[in-house]
């Protein structure tokens, strides 16, 4: 749901550039352009160091998850911890939404991802 005119910067980390054609590349960038269409575009400084933030725990978590699913081990205080904080930070940047009853049946309250665990059973 990112906006269309939302241009994505290159990635630098600790002035490196990033090879953004990973698929972790890309699913950060996704991330990332997901909660700028939420905070409304155009983040303050502030907004964006918490943006890249929550992407990366976001990949992070998902990345977890695919080990889960995978029936692979992780790091649960770990994955617990990385909830915690992507939580903190949603809060933080205004992206939550207050609590409310999800059934199988309103899909329309699912993102793609969800929607499709939900599918696999």
């Amino acid at each position: 749901m990112a906006s269309d005119d939302f241009k994505l910067p290159e990635l630098l980390i600790d002035g490196q550039k990033i090879d953004g054609r990973t698929a972790i590349a890309r699913r950060y960038r996704d991330q990332l352009a997901g909660l700028n269409y939420q905070v409304g575009g155009d983040p303050t400084t502030a907004e964006a160091m918490l943006m890249r933030r929550a992407a990366t725990l976001a990949t992070l978590c998902e990345r977890d998850e695919l080990k889960i699913l995978n029936g692979e081990e992780i790091d649960e205080g770990n994955y617990r911890a990385n909830t915690a904080h992507l939580k903190g930070i949603l809060i933080n940047l205004g992206t939550v939404k207050k609590s409310r009853d999800i059934t199988k049946s309103d899909y329309r309250t699912f993102d793609a991802h969800t929607a499709a665990v939900l599918e696999s059973d």
